[in-house]
């Protein structure tokens, strides 16, 4: 199985992609200004880290091993948007199942390496939830294969669309995009005007820490994690486990 480098930072730029929509909508309060001050341009994007280097590394070799494990074929995608015109809301997933229905449904992959632990999860972390279930809205697929893999083992969660959750979610990502991102950038990027703290001078568009349907969406995570997540397997050193 050979892999490309996937390079979608051009696309990424001025766009809201799945693996953001937790932070946009404020499951760490921390980072929803900062992903604001990214898409207006005041600074430059996230360019990882030692744990998203450890993912890059070792994504092929998970890649590898889910297909082992699984037997299951997929094709690299191209980036995608939701539509036309709101293409401003993208993804970039690891994995289609081109080949594979399961009960009149189609699938895809997205693989999670998480770096400096030994064990792989035994269920999907709360904050992964906004990026699958907004991987399947976008792409239009009905179930994402979530693979942990580690060094001394690997799970994998079969995770089902959920149409509730994902109209729970996006207008909270609109209200981000347009109320915030839009006239901001636009501010920030006119010519006649000289920005130097957006966060005094652009205090009209700063968005709150958290969005005020944060704690509704967040009992919308447990919803998703009770009924639409199941666990297909645990392997430790090469033994399925369960």
């Amino acid at each position: 199985m050979q892999h490309w480098r996937k390079n979608w930072d051009p696309q990424r730029k001025n766009r809201l992609t799945s693996s953001t929509f937790a932070q946009a909508i404020g499951f760490w309060p921390n980072r929803r200004v900062q992903l604001w001050l990214e898409k207006i341009g005041a600074i430059e994007p996230f360019s990882g880290n030692a744990a998203t280097c450890w993912t890059k590394i070792k994504e092929l070799e998970a890649l590898n091993r889910y297909h082992v494990l699984t037997g299951h074929d997929f094709v690299f995608p191209e980036f995608v948007t939701l539509t036309e015109d709101e293409n401003w809301l993208g993804a970039s997933p690891d994995g289609d199942m081109y080949g594979l229905v399961s009960e009149g449904s189609k699938g895809m992959l997205e693989v999670k390496c998480p770096y400096g632990e030994g064990c792989p999860w035994k269920k999907v972390p709360w904050h992964y939830v906004p990026q699958a279930q907004g991987l399947m809205e976008i792409v239009g697929r009905d179930w994402l294969d979530l693979y942990c893999w580690t060094v001394n083992g690997s799970s994998l969660f079969r995770i089902e669309r959920d149409s509730v959750f994902w109209g729970e979610m996006k207008p909270t990502l609109v209200d981000f995009w347009e109320r915030h991102v839009v006239p901001g950038r636009d501010r920030f990027c006119d010519s006649s005007l000289v920005i130097t703290d957006p966060l005094v001078e652009l205090v009209e568009f700063v968005p709150e820490s958290r969005h005020e349907r944060c704690n509704q969406i967040l009992r919308g995570t447990e919803r998703v994690m009770d009924n639409s997540c199941k666990r297909l397997f645990y392997e430790i050193n090469g033994q399925i486990l369960d």
